[in-house]
Parts: structure tokens; sequence; C-alpha cells
């Protein structure tokens, strides 16, 4: 789905007062003490802690924004990250603003002529983080912090200047999935904050309120994971997650009518997924802790004839047949199940427990899609010269 904002600044003051207002926030953000970076040149030549003047560092970037706006999709976030690596220094405070100005500086110039140069901007510093993340923390601590900060604020920005519903979605679900890369991270406090203002931007964002609800579950609120399940099933009222979800933590909260009758309504779906079997565990074990053996194991022996590698599951009857006083066939089930290779429902839990990367998919493809297709944008607002810049020798 691509969407696009209807308004559009021809450099007027509200852009100005704007990206002013974002400077200064900016700049707040780098009083937080972060190690320095290392590595050689890249494409770009740049070494770690070069000393670069302010127009260089405009120069390159705006190339980096020419590489990206002509579809080098693989190169421009190297260069980017080349970019940020070398600029700034750990031992030396200064860099990290002299870098933020020189970036707020072209974005301003380009988004001048046209705001939805922002979204590819955001995608490309989205990227770049992805990048820096996949690669490990040592070396790019600097890098990550800032490149990340500059997505959320171009998305913030973006929506604040645009006020559109078109707008509200690209930032949100680039917020989205930034909360994705950072809960992927085991950055939980960073992830919830993301996911809070995609939330705030588009209240029916159901992976951000799953992600919401996720981590809230992982930290024992569990009043308010169940608000935000509950709040992304108004959106997706099929969402089988966002059920199992909401009946694993409706029985935290003894309430287990509720929760059973949301689980018999998975066990009921017929659409292949690692919910199912997880809802089947759930719904017996819901039956044992009400004494009700032979329900659970009636669920149980229903479950393992739609899946009878799950370990877990013949596990679980076994130790309710030995509960009923049936030892024989319960040792039986132990030592088949003991014999043969786990197959993939086995990792249902685990799926449960664990960020999963297609929960973000739909987020990412939303983004690609709304980048490139202003990618033609970007390209025109930057053909023409930076202010300043003519008889300088100083070019892309």
């Amino acid at each position: 789905m691509r969407v696009r904002a209807d308004s559009k600044f021809q450099g007027g003051p509200a852009f100005g007062l704007a990206m002013a207002v974002w400077l200064s926030l900016g700049l707040t953000v780098w009083a937080q003490p972060v190690p320095g970076t290392k590595g050689g040149a890249g494409t770009l030549g740049l070494r770690a802690g070069e000393k670069l003047r302010a127009e260089r560092i405009e120069e390159i970037y705006r190339k980096v924004l020419a590489d990206w706006s002509a579809g080098e999709t693989e190169r421009a976030p190297d260069e980017l990250i080349e970019l940020e690596s070398a600029v700034v220094s750990d031992a030396e405070a200064g860099t990290r603003k002299i870098l933020l100005k020189a970036e707020q500086a072209v974005i301003h110039q380009v988004g001048a002529a046209d705001l939805e140069v922002l979204v590819p901007i955001a995608v490309l510093h989205h990227e770049a983080y992805r990048r820096l993340l996949q690669r490990g923390f040592q070396g790019h601590a600097l890098a990550m912090i800032h490149t990340r900060t500059m997505a959320r604020d171009l998305a913030i920005l973006y929506h604040e200047q645009s006020g559109s519903e078109g707008a509200s979605l690209v930032s949100s679900r680039l917020l989205t999935s930034l909360g994705g890369l950072l809960q992927q991270s085991a950055q939980q406090l960073p992830a919830a904050e993301m996911f809070q203002q995609a939330v705030e931007l588009d209240g029916k964002n159901v992976a951000a309120l799953l992600g919401l609800a996720t981590i809230y579950e992982k930290n024992a609120q569990t009043e308010t994971a169940v608000k935000f399940l509950r709040q992304a099933l108004a959106a997706e009222p099929n969402n089988a997650e966002a059920r199992l979800r909401l009946a694993l933590n409706l029985k935290r909260l003894d309430k287990g009518a509720e929760a059973r009758k949301l689980l018999q309504e998975l066990t009921a779906a017929t659409e292949v997924s690692w919910v199912t079997p997880l809802a089947y565990q759930e719904l017996a074990q819901l039956d044992s802790g009400a004494e009700k053996p032979a329900d659970a194991e009636a669920v149980l022996r229903q479950a393992l004839k739609r899946y009878p590698d799950d370990l877990r599951l013949t596990i679980q009857l076994a130790a309710v047949l030995d509960r009923q006083g049936h030892p024989g066939e319960a040792s039986t089930l132990v030592e088949n199940a003991l014999s043969r290779p786990a197959g993939q429902s086995a990792a249902a839990r685990f799926l449960y427990n664990t960020v999963r990367p297609d929960a973000f998919a739909e987020a990412r493809t939303f983004l690609d899609e709304n980048s490139r297709s202003r990618l033609p944008v970007l390209a025109q607002a930057l053909s023409a010269p930076p202010p300043q810049a003519a008889g300088t020798g100083v070019g892309r």
C-alpha cells in the first residue's frame, strides 16, 4: 500500500521553525555518553575520527542521498554508516553536533522543496541502523544511536508537518519497524517507547500494539498487556497471536472462562499456525488446573491427531495419564517421544517467547514501497544546487 501526504512546503517559515526545534531536540540527545567508533576506510575513503569541515560533511551527505535516490540501495546505507562513523568521535563531544547540524542543513534544503523527501531519507537512516545492528554494537555505538534518532525524528517531523492520514500511517510504520529492531536486540524500554509513539499516530497499528503488549507481558504488567491486546483485536478481530496472548494473560488474571473460550476457538481453527498447538497445550493446562484430567486428556488426544510429532503435547498427555493411574501408557508415550526427532510444531512455545522477524515484515514492506515511490522526488530536490555552493567548488 502506497500513501502520500497532500501537503507541500516551499521553504516557508513553518518548516524552518520545525527544523529549528528538531535541531534543538536532536542536540539534547547527544548528552548521553556512548563508546567511540573504529574502522578502516570504506567506499568513500573516510577514516574514523577524520576532521571534516561542515561544508564537506554536507557535500558527502548529499552524495549519499543522491546514491540512495538513484536506487543504490546496497551502497548508500553503507556510505551513510561510513560518513557518520568517520565524523563522530566519543572523545570530542563537538563532533556530534557538527554531524547533526550538517545533515539537518541538507535535509532543510531538500525538504523545503518537497516535504515528501523526508520519507526516503528516514528509511535510509532506518536501513543503516538495521545493518549496524546486524554487525554488532562494537565500534558502532555512536552511529547506531545517531542514525536511529535521525530515522525516528524524521518520521515524527514528517507527520507533524504534513498532518495527513497518509503521513501518520507512514510515520507509524517506521516507528514500528524501529521498535521491532530494538525489541529483537532486547532493548525493551526504547522499543516500548517506539511502539507507543507508533500507536499514538495510528491506533489500529496491530504490529505496534502486539509489540507493546508483549513487552508489558514480559515485565509482568498483565493488565496493561491485556489492554493493548484488546485494542489490537478491536482492529483485527481474527488475529490469532493476539487472541492467544490475550487468553494467556487472562489466565494469569484468573479469568479462566474468557481464556477458555478464546483457546477453544483457536483450537477449532483449521489453518496451519504455530499458535494452534500452543493453544491446545494451554487449554489442557486449564482443564488440569480445574481438576478435570479426563477433559485435559481428550484435548491432548485431539491435539496429537493434528500434531503427532509435537513432543510437548506428547509429554503433557503422558503426565495426565500418569496422574489418572495409567503409568504403562504414559511410559510408552515418553519412550516413543524420546526416540524420534522433534517436529517443527515443537517450537511453538519458543516462537511465543521470541521476537519473530515476520512480525514486522508487513511494516517494512510498507516502508519500502513508500520510500521507493518518493525516490524521484528526492532526486529532483537534490538536483538543485545547495545554497551558497555555486562557485565554491563544492559539489555532489
